[in-house]
């Protein structure tokens, strides 16, 4: 559909590549950094963006041959040259290499918290350590407090009944 628009336009190949990355495959590879792909869905994926290619490219476009009925399709190197994209792989490699080196360093988010100072005029931070973690504590609480706003919620329902 997008294609149709944008060789409606008679746009150069580069720029609707240009328009396939930034709007189709941001969709396509999101989180794809660690999805676990076996060959058949990478394939499909492959084809998939193949096609898209071919539709965006004006030299390199699959042909039919009208005597024959065959189709002849261009290599794969040329559609993604014209169009100016690299294969599925090497965009979902980058990504994969990305992350992997984001969380190789070393960031301790836990420290980085810890150590952090209270900027002005914002709240008092309470972190989880900090908490209590006794469960039956904490059900006593609300437990309790559940009790006292039942008990308020009676009294306010009387004092509504004697002024009607």
């Amino acid at each position: 559909m997008i294609h149709r628009l944008l060789r409606g336009e008679n746009m150069n190949p580069r720029v609707c590549g240009m328009f396939f990355k930034a709007v189709v495959q941001a969709v396509l590879l999101y989180g794809s950094e660690t999805w676990v792909l076996t060959e058949s869905a990478m394939r499909c994926l492959e084809g998939f963006y193949y096609r898209a290619a071919c539709r965006m490219a004006r030299e390199n476009r699959p042909k039919k041959n009208s005597q024959t009925g065959e189709w002849t399709y261009p290599a794969r190197k040329d559609v993604f040259e014209e169009v100016g994209l690299y294969t599925l792989t090497d965009y979902i490699d980058r990504r994969r290499k990305t992350i992997g080196a984001y969380i190789s360093t070393d960031r301790s988010i836990f420290d980085l918290c810890k150590n952090g100072e209270r900027r002005r005029g914002t709240n008092s931070r309470r972190w989880w350590w900090d908490q209590p973690m006794n469960a039956d504590l904490e059900s006593e609480e609300v437990a309790s407090s559940v009790v006292s706003e039942d008990a308020s919620e009676v009294g306010s329902q009387s004092s509504i009944e004697d002024s009607a």
